[in-house]
């Protein structure tokens, strides 16, 4: 049966219930996620060329890559040579990452090749990151990436809780990137895909209108997934709340640039320079004050004070 929202009264799943579905779905089809950033080069390219330049030029950064799958950024990250340990909650996806890490040969996202080894694979939770990560660890890494966890985490106080665990992994003078899905990005999709659905399920759009939430069921009301669509208004709040980092310091970037809504399509088939000269535009985008809150997808980096 086709996947429909959940509807905005009758049951509602608590919040271990939706963390438990979402996981499942990550889980049973790993493929599925494995392919996304493939399907969509420019939001992986934007991101990593951001994630790398925020790491120490002199020397391989230690970065955690927590909630990462199958490991896109920890490949590409551990290609150039860092020190990457991958933290997931899905048994699937970690087969996946596990099976590359241990010598099977794959292109990752950017087309680079072959990829390094990560020099950890660990099954565990983003609100549970002390069950993986050791006191010892603990404020060791130059850069903690949070780049999938938040907008799964239907429960505010939880999604608060992993943004702050996540910075105490940062080492002084490091960096945390929290990335979040915009309130915006399910509309341009439903306009895409289904725009009669935005009338047919008033009430459940006026709730996610007003709160983020999203609730996906199948016919049967089984839910499937739940995913969280913060307000781009609230995101360097949510980072400053977590942080204590003032938000005025959060440097926040919108990872599809100018081409949010599904835009990338026919350039994802570019290559070398046409493809490279979307990828500058994106880039001058993503940070333009007045063109990041357009993105779907969109990052929020927290840098850790030197002293």
């Amino acid at each position: 049966m086709a996947a429909t929202p959940g509807p905005a009264s009758g049951s509602v799943p608590t919040a271990a219930e939706l963390h438990a579905a979402t996981v499942t779905s990550y889980s049973t089809a790993p493929a599925a996620e494995d392919g996304r950033l493939k399907a969509h080069r420019i939001e992986f390219e934007v991101t990593l060329r951001h994630v790398l330049r925020r790491l120490p030029a002199d020397r391989p950064a230690k970065v955690l890559d927590i909630g990462g799958g199958t490991g896109p950024y920890s490949f590409a990250l551990a290609d150039r040579g860092h020190d990457v340990t991958l933290v997931d909650n899905a048994p699937g996806l970690l087969d996946i990452a596990r099976a590359r890490s241990t010598g099977t040969r794959f292109s990752n996202p950017a087309g680079r090749g072959p990829s390094a080894f990560l020099s950890h694979i660990l099954c565990g939770d983003a609100v549970c990151l002390d069950d993986v990560i050791s006191a010892s660890e603990r404020g060791s890494f130059d850069a903690v990436l949070l780049l999938g966890p938040i907008y799964h985490i239907m429960d505010p106080t939880l999604r608060h809780d992993a943004v702050a665990a996540a910075w105490q992994m940062v080492r002084r003078g490091g960096v945390l990137a929290v990335a979040f899905i915009s309130r915006w990005a399910h509309y341009r999709d439903l306009a895409m895909r289904e725009p009669a659905r935005l009338a047919a399920k008033k009430a459940f759009y006026d709730k996610h209108y007003r709160d983020g939430s999203y609730i996906k069921r199948d016919g049967s009301e089984r839910v499937l997934s739940a995913s969280h669509h913060e307000h781009p208004a609230d995101m360097r709040i949510v980072l400053e709340r977590a942080t204590g980092v003032p938000a005025s310091e959060v440097h926040m970037i919108g990872t599809e640039g100018v081409l949010a809504g599904g835009l990338d399509k026919l350039i994802n088939d570019l290559h070398n320079d046409e493809f490279e000269a979307w990828v500058r535009l994106c880039m001058d985008a993503s940070e333009d004050e007045y063109a990041w809150m357009s993105s779907d997808h969109i990052v929020g980096f927290v840098h850790r004070p030197l002293l």
